[in-house]
Protein backbone atom coordinates (compact mmCIF):
# COMPACT_ATOMS: atom_id res chain seq x y z
CA UNK A 1 0.00 0.00 0.00
CA UNK A 2 2.38 2.22 1.25
CA UNK A 3 4.59 1.35 -2.37
CA UNK A 4 1.84 2.39 -4.38
CA UNK A 5 1.00 5.69 -2.38
CA UNK A 6 4.79 6.39 -3.17
CA UNK A 7 4.71 5.61 -6.99
CA UNK A 8 1.60 7.65 -7.16
CA UNK A 9 2.97 10.60 -5.57
CA UNK A 10 6.10 10.07 -7.39
CA UNK A 11 4.08 10.18 -11.05
CA UNK A 12 2.38 13.54 -9.50
CA UNK A 13 5.61 15.30 -9.13
CA UNK A 14 6.83 14.47 -12.46
CA UNK A 15 3.54 15.33 -13.86
CA UNK A 16 2.98 18.76 -12.10
CA UNK A 17 6.28 19.81 -12.85
CA UNK A 18 5.67 18.61 -16.78
CA UNK A 19 2.50 20.89 -17.07
CA UNK A 20 3.80 23.57 -15.15
CA UNK A 21 5.82 23.91 -18.49
CA UNK A 22 3.53 23.41 -20.86
CA UNK A 23 0.29 25.46 -19.07
CA UNK A 24 -1.20 28.04 -21.90
CA UNK A 25 2.03 27.46 -24.14
CA UNK A 26 1.97 28.83 -27.71
CA UNK A 27 4.32 26.43 -28.87
CA UNK A 28 1.17 24.74 -31.42
CA UNK A 29 0.76 28.46 -33.09
CA UNK A 30 4.83 28.98 -33.46
CA UNK A 31 5.30 25.95 -34.66
CA UNK A 32 2.89 26.20 -37.66
CA UNK A 33 3.65 29.62 -38.00
CA UNK A 34 7.10 28.63 -38.60
CA UNK A 35 5.67 25.33 -40.82
CA UNK A 36 3.94 28.17 -43.30
CA UNK A 37 6.30 30.46 -43.64
CA UNK A 38 9.66 28.74 -44.54
CA UNK A 39 8.39 27.77 -48.06
CA UNK A 40 9.34 29.08 -51.42
CA UNK A 41 7.66 31.97 -52.51
CA UNK A 42 4.61 31.61 -53.50
CA UNK A 43 3.81 30.39 -57.51
CA UNK A 44 0.83 32.09 -58.71
CA UNK A 45 0.57 30.37 -61.96
CA UNK A 46 -1.59 27.59 -60.88
CA UNK A 47 1.29 24.93 -61.48
CA UNK A 48 3.11 23.96 -58.81
CA UNK A 49 1.51 23.57 -55.52
CA UNK A 50 4.46 24.95 -52.55
CA UNK A 51 4.06 22.93 -49.35
CA UNK A 52 2.98 26.27 -47.47
CA UNK A 53 0.15 27.15 -49.35
CA UNK A 54 -1.41 23.54 -48.97
CA UNK A 55 -1.19 23.73 -45.37
CA UNK A 56 -2.61 26.89 -45.59
CA UNK A 57 -5.61 25.78 -47.44
CA UNK A 58 -6.27 22.63 -45.70
CA UNK A 59 -6.19 24.42 -42.31
CA UNK A 60 -8.54 26.65 -43.71
CA UNK A 61 -10.77 24.06 -45.47
CA UNK A 62 -10.25 20.56 -43.87
CA UNK A 63 -13.95 19.37 -42.81
CA UNK A 64 -12.41 17.39 -39.62
CA UNK A 65 -10.93 20.62 -38.19
CA UNK A 66 -14.44 22.59 -39.09
CA UNK A 67 -16.03 19.68 -37.12
CA UNK A 68 -13.82 20.31 -34.41
CA UNK A 69 -14.67 23.97 -33.94
CA UNK A 70 -18.26 23.59 -34.08
CA UNK A 71 -17.49 20.52 -31.15
CA UNK A 72 -16.09 23.82 -29.13
CA UNK A 73 -19.14 25.60 -29.83
CA UNK A 74 -21.11 22.91 -28.26
CA UNK A 75 -19.46 22.86 -25.18
CA UNK A 76 -19.81 27.01 -24.98
CA UNK A 77 -23.39 26.12 -25.41
CA UNK A 78 -23.46 24.08 -22.70
CA UNK A 79 -21.73 25.92 -20.43
CA UNK A 80 -24.13 28.68 -20.41
CA UNK A 81 -26.88 25.83 -20.06
CA UNK A 82 -25.05 24.51 -17.39
CA UNK A 83 -25.33 27.82 -15.37
CA UNK A 84 -28.96 28.30 -16.05
CA UNK A 85 -31.23 28.66 -12.98
CA UNK A 86 -34.24 25.83 -12.84
CA UNK A 87 -37.39 27.32 -13.77
CA UNK A 88 -40.11 28.01 -11.23
CA UNK A 89 -43.40 25.49 -10.80
CA UNK A 90 -47.04 27.21 -11.12
CA UNK A 91 -49.76 24.88 -9.90
CA UNK A 92 -53.46 24.61 -8.51
CA UNK A 93 -54.96 22.57 -5.98
CA UNK A 94 -58.39 21.91 -5.45
CA UNK A 95 -59.20 19.92 -2.37
CA UNK A 96 -62.59 18.41 -0.92
CA UNK A 97 -64.70 18.35 -4.12
CA UNK A 98 -67.84 16.35 -5.00
CA UNK A 99 -68.31 14.53 -2.23
CA UNK A 100 -70.79 14.25 0.23
CA UNK A 101 -73.01 16.35 2.04
CA UNK A 102 -71.82 19.85 2.97
CA UNK A 103 -68.95 18.76 0.21
CA UNK A 104 -71.03 17.79 -2.78
CA UNK A 105 -69.43 19.42 -5.97
CA UNK A 106 -67.52 22.92 -5.24
CA UNK A 107 -69.42 23.91 -1.91
CA UNK A 108 -66.93 23.00 0.61
CA UNK A 109 -63.91 23.09 -1.39
CA UNK A 110 -60.53 24.65 -1.01
CA UNK A 111 -58.52 26.13 -3.82
CA UNK A 112 -54.51 26.88 -3.70
CA UNK A 113 -52.75 28.74 -6.25
CA UNK A 114 -48.95 27.96 -5.75
CA UNK A 115 -45.42 29.15 -6.82
CA UNK A 116 -43.12 26.72 -6.45
CA UNK A 117 -38.83 27.41 -7.15
CA UNK A 118 -35.90 24.63 -6.78
CA UNK A 119 -32.97 27.04 -4.78
CA UNK A 120 -29.52 25.00 -6.16
CA UNK A 121 -27.41 25.27 -3.16
CA UNK A 122 -23.56 24.33 -2.85
CA UNK A 123 -22.55 26.34 -5.95
CA UNK A 124 -23.70 23.54 -8.14
CA UNK A 125 -24.33 25.47 -10.94
CA UNK A 126 -21.16 27.51 -10.88
CA UNK A 127 -19.26 24.33 -10.62
CA UNK A 128 -21.19 22.93 -13.63
CA UNK A 129 -20.12 25.76 -15.78
CA UNK A 130 -16.38 25.17 -14.36
CA UNK A 131 -16.57 21.70 -16.17
CA UNK A 132 -18.05 22.38 -19.17
CA UNK A 133 -15.75 25.46 -19.43
CA UNK A 134 -13.00 22.75 -18.88
CA UNK A 135 -14.42 20.77 -21.55
CA UNK A 136 -14.02 23.25 -24.29
CA UNK A 137 -10.44 23.98 -23.42
CA UNK A 138 -10.13 19.81 -24.18
CA UNK A 139 -11.86 20.57 -27.66
CA UNK A 140 -9.43 23.31 -28.33
CA UNK A 141 -6.25 20.76 -27.86
CA UNK A 142 -7.93 17.83 -29.30
CA UNK A 143 -8.17 21.12 -32.47
CA UNK A 144 -4.82 21.81 -32.22
CA UNK A 145 -3.67 18.10 -31.78
CA UNK A 146 -5.90 17.50 -35.29
CA UNK A 147 -4.33 20.68 -36.95
CA UNK A 148 -0.93 19.06 -36.32
CA UNK A 149 -1.59 15.59 -37.54
CA UNK A 150 -3.23 17.16 -40.49
CA UNK A 151 0.15 19.08 -41.18
CA UNK A 152 2.01 16.18 -40.38
CA UNK A 153 -0.48 13.78 -43.24
CA UNK A 154 0.13 17.16 -45.71
CA UNK A 155 3.61 17.23 -45.59
CA UNK A 156 4.29 12.81 -46.07
CA UNK A 157 1.68 13.17 -49.10
CA UNK A 158 4.02 15.92 -50.33
CA UNK A 159 6.54 13.40 -49.69
CA UNK A 160 4.91 10.10 -51.48
CA UNK A 161 3.87 11.88 -54.39
CA UNK A 162 7.45 13.64 -54.63
CA UNK A 163 8.84 10.59 -54.41
CA UNK A 164 6.75 9.03 -56.94
CA UNK A 165 7.25 11.49 -59.61
CA UNK A 166 10.77 10.66 -59.12
CA UNK A 167 10.55 7.17 -59.32
CA UNK A 168 8.54 7.71 -61.97
CA UNK A 169 10.85 10.29 -64.23
CA UNK A 170 13.93 7.45 -63.10
CA UNK A 171 12.03 4.57 -64.63
CA UNK A 172 11.12 6.03 -67.71
CA UNK A 173 14.81 7.41 -67.88
CA UNK A 174 15.72 3.96 -67.52
CA UNK A 175 13.62 2.52 -70.10
CA UNK A 176 15.15 5.00 -72.53
CA UNK A 177 18.43 3.85 -71.94
CA UNK A 178 17.47 -0.23 -72.18
CA UNK A 179 15.38 0.76 -75.32
CA UNK A 180 18.48 2.17 -77.16
CA UNK A 181 20.28 -0.47 -76.04
CA UNK A 182 18.32 -2.80 -77.80
CA UNK A 183 18.11 -1.02 -81.13
CA UNK A 184 21.86 -1.11 -80.78
CA UNK A 185 21.74 -4.66 -80.08
CA UNK A 186 19.05 -5.12 -83.56
CA UNK A 187 21.82 -3.46 -84.96
CA UNK A 188 24.56 -6.02 -84.25
CA UNK A 189 22.01 -8.95 -84.91
CA UNK A 190 21.53 -7.74 -88.35
CA UNK A 191 25.18 -7.06 -88.48
CA UNK A 192 25.42 -10.77 -87.89
CA UNK A 193 27.32 -10.13 -84.44
CA UNK A 194 24.88 -11.76 -82.05
CA UNK A 195 22.44 -13.73 -81.37
CA UNK A 196 18.42 -12.75 -81.39
CA UNK A 197 18.13 -14.71 -77.94
CA UNK A 198 20.03 -11.68 -76.84
CA UNK A 199 17.33 -9.36 -77.58
CA UNK A 200 15.36 -11.53 -76.03
CA UNK A 201 16.84 -10.81 -72.41
CA UNK A 202 17.24 -7.79 -73.10
CA UNK A 203 13.71 -6.45 -73.71
CA UNK A 204 12.63 -8.39 -70.15
CA UNK A 205 14.27 -5.22 -68.78
CA UNK A 206 11.92 -2.92 -71.04
CA UNK A 207 8.49 -5.13 -70.23
CA UNK A 208 9.33 -4.79 -66.14
CA UNK A 209 9.73 -0.95 -66.36
CA UNK A 210 6.96 -0.53 -68.37
CA UNK A 211 5.15 -1.93 -65.74
CA UNK A 212 6.61 -0.21 -63.05
CA UNK A 213 5.67 3.15 -64.72
CA UNK A 214 1.99 1.81 -65.03
CA UNK A 215 2.09 0.75 -61.25
CA UNK A 216 3.55 4.30 -60.87
CA UNK A 217 1.10 6.17 -62.24
CA UNK A 218 -1.53 4.27 -60.71
CA UNK A 219 0.12 4.83 -56.74
CA UNK A 220 0.52 9.02 -58.09
CA UNK A 221 -3.16 9.20 -58.61
CA UNK A 222 -3.87 7.53 -55.35
CA UNK A 223 -1.86 9.90 -53.41
CA UNK A 224 -3.07 13.18 -55.66
CA UNK A 225 -6.59 12.06 -54.59
CA UNK A 226 -5.38 11.79 -50.96
CA UNK A 227 -3.82 15.53 -50.95
CA UNK A 228 -7.33 16.75 -52.38
CA UNK A 229 -9.16 15.27 -49.82
CA UNK A 230 -6.83 16.22 -47.07
CA UNK A 231 -6.69 20.28 -48.41
CA UNK A 232 -10.90 19.84 -47.99
CA UNK A 233 -11.10 21.25 -51.85
CA UNK A 234 -11.26 19.57 -55.36
CA UNK A 235 -11.25 22.69 -57.12
CA UNK A 236 -7.51 23.67 -56.58
CA UNK A 237 -5.77 22.87 -60.27
CA UNK A 238 -1.78 22.28 -60.51
CA UNK A 239 0.26 19.75 -62.29
CA UNK A 240 3.15 19.31 -60.22
CA UNK A 241 4.00 19.96 -56.53
CA UNK A 242 6.65 21.37 -54.91
CA UNK A 243 10.08 19.41 -53.71
CA UNK A 244 11.24 19.21 -50.38
CA UNK A 245 12.88 15.74 -50.18
CA UNK A 246 16.36 16.79 -51.09
CA UNK A 247 17.20 18.61 -47.66
CA UNK A 248 19.42 18.13 -45.11
CA UNK A 249 18.33 18.75 -42.05
CA UNK A 250 20.18 20.17 -38.74
CA UNK A 251 18.90 17.69 -35.92
CA UNK A 252 19.34 18.42 -32.40
CA UNK A 253 20.45 16.16 -29.91
CA UNK A 254 18.16 13.80 -27.63
CA UNK A 255 18.44 15.55 -24.45
CA UNK A 256 17.30 18.60 -25.89
CA UNK A 257 14.44 17.52 -27.96
CA UNK A 258 13.49 15.10 -24.87
CA UNK A 259 12.41 18.55 -23.20
CA UNK A 260 9.90 19.47 -25.95
CA UNK A 261 8.07 16.62 -26.02
CA UNK A 262 5.70 18.04 -22.47
CA UNK A 263 4.77 20.74 -25.10
CA UNK A 264 2.96 19.16 -27.56
CA UNK A 265 -0.69 18.39 -27.21
CA UNK A 266 0.13 15.08 -26.87
CA UNK A 267 0.71 15.52 -23.25
CA UNK A 268 0.20 19.16 -22.84
CA UNK A 269 -3.85 18.73 -22.82
CA UNK A 270 -3.30 16.40 -19.50
CA UNK A 271 -2.95 20.00 -17.59
CA UNK A 272 -7.01 20.04 -18.91
CA UNK A 273 -7.84 16.65 -18.30
CA UNK A 274 -6.84 16.68 -14.29
CA UNK A 275 -8.56 20.22 -14.31
CA UNK A 276 -11.73 18.68 -15.16
CA UNK A 277 -11.30 16.19 -13.50
CA UNK A 278 -10.89 17.87 -10.02
CA UNK A 279 -13.59 20.40 -10.74
CA UNK A 280 -15.65 17.53 -11.81
CA UNK A 281 -15.05 16.02 -8.49
CA UNK A 282 -15.99 19.20 -6.71
CA UNK A 283 -19.21 19.25 -8.78
CA UNK A 284 -20.18 15.75 -7.41
CA UNK A 285 -18.93 16.75 -4.26
CA UNK A 286 -21.99 19.85 -3.91
CA UNK A 287 -24.56 17.72 -4.88
CA UNK A 288 -24.20 16.28 -1.60
CA UNK A 289 -26.04 19.65 -0.29
CA UNK A 290 -29.67 19.12 -0.83
CA UNK A 291 -31.86 21.51 -3.06
CA UNK A 292 -34.15 24.09 -1.35
CA UNK A 293 -37.98 24.16 -2.62
CA UNK A 294 -39.50 27.05 -1.52
CA UNK A 295 -43.42 27.39 -2.05
CA UNK A 296 -45.65 30.56 -2.16
CA UNK A 297 -49.09 30.38 -2.94
CA UNK A 298 -53.10 31.62 -2.23
CA UNK A 299 -56.06 29.71 -1.04
CA UNK A 300 -59.81 30.02 -1.00
CA UNK A 301 -62.14 28.35 1.04
CA UNK A 302 -65.80 28.21 -0.55
CA UNK A 303 -67.28 27.08 3.16
CA UNK A 304 -66.20 30.09 5.20
CA UNK A 305 -65.83 32.55 2.24
CA UNK A 306 -62.37 33.15 3.64
CA UNK A 307 -58.88 33.25 1.88
CA UNK A 308 -55.29 32.93 3.12
CA UNK A 309 -51.53 32.52 2.32
CA UNK A 310 -49.63 29.01 2.10
CA UNK A 311 -46.01 29.25 2.50
CA UNK A 312 -43.65 25.78 2.19
CA UNK A 313 -40.49 24.54 2.17
CA UNK A 314 -38.81 21.07 1.99
CA UNK A 315 -35.20 19.11 1.23
CA UNK A 316 -34.81 16.21 0.75
CA UNK A 317 -33.13 13.93 3.06
CA UNK A 318 -29.76 12.26 2.00
CA UNK A 319 -30.62 9.56 3.65
CA UNK A 320 -29.83 6.50 1.04
CA UNK A 321 -27.75 8.70 -1.47
CA UNK A 322 -24.73 10.80 -0.49
CA UNK A 323 -23.03 10.56 -3.99
CA UNK A 324 -20.35 9.01 -2.74
CA UNK A 325 -19.81 6.56 -5.77
CA UNK A 326 -19.59 9.88 -8.19
CA UNK A 327 -17.12 11.44 -5.74
CA UNK A 328 -14.95 7.88 -5.88
CA UNK A 329 -15.54 7.81 -9.67
CA UNK A 330 -13.81 11.38 -10.52
CA UNK A 331 -11.19 10.38 -8.00
CA UNK A 332 -10.13 7.31 -9.39
CA UNK A 333 -10.56 9.21 -12.77
CA UNK A 334 -8.01 11.44 -11.56
CA UNK A 335 -5.11 8.81 -10.65
CA UNK A 336 -5.92 6.72 -13.73
CA UNK A 337 -4.89 10.12 -15.41
CA UNK A 338 -1.60 10.60 -13.76
CA UNK A 339 -0.81 6.70 -15.03
CA UNK A 340 -1.66 7.14 -18.59
CA UNK A 341 0.11 10.61 -18.51
CA UNK A 342 3.02 9.15 -17.55
CA UNK A 343 2.39 6.15 -20.04
CA UNK A 344 2.43 8.22 -22.73
CA UNK A 345 5.34 10.32 -21.50
CA UNK A 346 7.41 6.98 -21.81
CA UNK A 347 6.34 5.87 -24.98
CA UNK A 348 7.23 9.34 -26.47
CA UNK A 349 10.15 9.60 -25.34
CA UNK A 350 11.00 6.07 -26.71
CA UNK A 351 9.18 7.09 -30.19
CA UNK A 352 11.92 9.94 -30.10
CA UNK A 353 14.70 8.04 -29.74
CA UNK A 354 13.17 5.85 -32.17
CA UNK A 355 12.95 8.57 -34.61
CA UNK A 356 16.67 10.08 -33.66
CA UNK A 357 18.14 6.23 -34.47
CA UNK A 358 16.18 5.77 -38.30
CA UNK A 359 16.80 9.61 -39.12
CA UNK A 360 20.91 9.04 -38.63
CA UNK A 361 20.53 5.30 -40.19
CA UNK A 362 19.10 7.29 -43.17
CA UNK A 363 21.07 9.99 -43.14
CA UNK A 364 24.20 7.58 -43.23
CA UNK A 365 22.40 5.08 -45.99
CA UNK A 366 21.75 8.38 -48.26
CA UNK A 367 25.75 9.43 -48.46
CA UNK A 368 26.75 6.10 -48.72
CA UNK A 369 24.48 5.80 -51.96
CA UNK A 370 24.93 8.93 -53.11
CA UNK A 371 29.22 9.77 -52.36
CA UNK A 372 29.96 5.72 -53.63
CA UNK A 373 27.31 2.80 -54.39
CA UNK A 374 25.68 5.17 -57.20
CA UNK A 375 28.46 6.57 -58.67
CA UNK A 376 30.18 3.10 -58.77
CA UNK A 377 27.83 1.50 -60.09
CA UNK A 378 27.36 4.28 -63.39
CA UNK A 379 30.80 3.94 -63.98
CA UNK A 380 30.70 -0.04 -63.59
CA UNK A 381 27.45 0.33 -66.47
CA UNK A 382 29.70 2.53 -69.03
CA UNK A 383 32.71 0.06 -68.62
CA UNK A 384 30.51 -3.28 -69.36
CA UNK A 385 28.30 -1.57 -71.76
CA UNK A 386 31.58 -0.20 -73.88
CA UNK A 387 33.22 -3.53 -73.14
CA UNK A 388 29.91 -5.44 -74.96
CA UNK A 389 30.43 -3.64 -78.21
CA UNK A 390 33.99 -4.82 -78.86
CA UNK A 391 32.82 -8.83 -77.32
CA UNK A 392 34.57 -8.60 -73.70
CA UNK A 393 31.07 -8.89 -71.85
CA UNK A 394 28.01 -10.19 -73.09
CA UNK A 395 24.69 -9.13 -72.64
CA UNK A 396 24.07 -10.59 -69.67
CA UNK A 397 26.41 -8.42 -67.91
CA UNK A 398 25.20 -5.63 -69.58
CA UNK A 399 21.35 -6.58 -67.98
CA UNK A 400 23.33 -7.07 -64.84
CA UNK A 401 24.81 -3.64 -64.30
CA UNK A 402 21.77 -1.77 -65.58
CA UNK A 403 19.64 -3.97 -62.99
CA UNK A 404 22.19 -3.17 -60.30
CA UNK A 405 22.10 0.63 -61.29
CA UNK A 406 18.45 0.40 -61.34
CA UNK A 407 18.47 -0.87 -57.64
CA UNK A 408 20.50 1.54 -56.16
CA UNK A 409 18.77 4.33 -57.60
CA UNK A 410 15.42 3.31 -56.68
CA UNK A 411 16.76 2.79 -53.48
CA UNK A 412 18.10 5.62 -53.01
CA UNK A 413 14.99 7.63 -53.71
CA UNK A 414 13.25 5.54 -51.04
CA UNK A 415 15.46 6.00 -48.61
CA UNK A 416 15.39 10.04 -49.21
CA UNK A 417 11.08 9.47 -48.80
CA UNK A 418 12.00 7.83 -45.20
CA UNK A 419 14.42 10.33 -43.86
CA UNK A 420 12.02 13.01 -44.87
CA UNK A 421 8.90 11.18 -43.37
CA UNK A 422 10.67 10.35 -40.01
CA UNK A 423 11.93 14.29 -39.97
CA UNK A 424 8.37 15.20 -40.10
CA UNK A 425 7.40 12.79 -37.72
CA UNK A 426 9.71 14.12 -35.12
CA UNK A 427 8.99 18.05 -35.88
CA UNK A 428 5.48 17.08 -35.02
CA UNK A 429 6.63 15.39 -32.06
CA UNK A 430 9.02 17.78 -30.89
CA UNK A 431 6.67 21.01 -32.43
CA UNK A 432 9.96 21.92 -33.86
CA UNK A 433 11.05 23.71 -37.50
CA UNK A 434 14.35 22.23 -37.82
CA UNK A 435 17.19 24.28 -40.19
CA UNK A 436 18.50 22.89 -43.35
CA UNK A 437 20.22 23.20 -45.96
CA UNK A 438 19.55 22.00 -49.59
CA UNK A 439 21.50 18.80 -50.67
CA UNK A 440 23.56 18.04 -53.89
CA UNK A 441 21.33 16.00 -55.64
CA UNK A 442 22.91 12.95 -57.41
CA UNK A 443 23.64 13.07 -60.99
CA UNK A 444 21.11 10.69 -62.01
CA UNK A 445 18.10 12.16 -60.11
CA UNK A 446 19.59 16.14 -62.14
Amino acid sequence: MVRNILSVLGIVAIIVNNLAIAQDTLSVKKYIDAITITGDTVNHNNKKLHLNDAIILGLRNNPELKARNLEISAFQAKRMQAGLYPNPEIGVDLENIFGTNDYTAFNGSEKTIYLSQDVVLGGKLSKAQKVELLNSKLAKWDLELNRLILIKEIRKTFVEITTLQLQNELNQKLLQISRDFIENLQKRILAGKTSQAEEARASLISTALEIKIQETEMKLASETAKLNSLLGTQNIKYSSIENNCYLNYDIPEYDSLKKRIVLSPYLAKYNSVMNKLKAQEELEKSKVIPDLSLTFGFRKLNETSSSAFVLGASVPIPLFNNNKGNIQYAQIKQQQTLFNYRKDLLQLEAKLQFLLNNIKTFQQSINKLRNASIPKAKEALKIINEGNMVGRFNVLDVLDAQKNLFYLESQFIDVVKQYNENVIELENLTLTKFNYENKVRIESNE
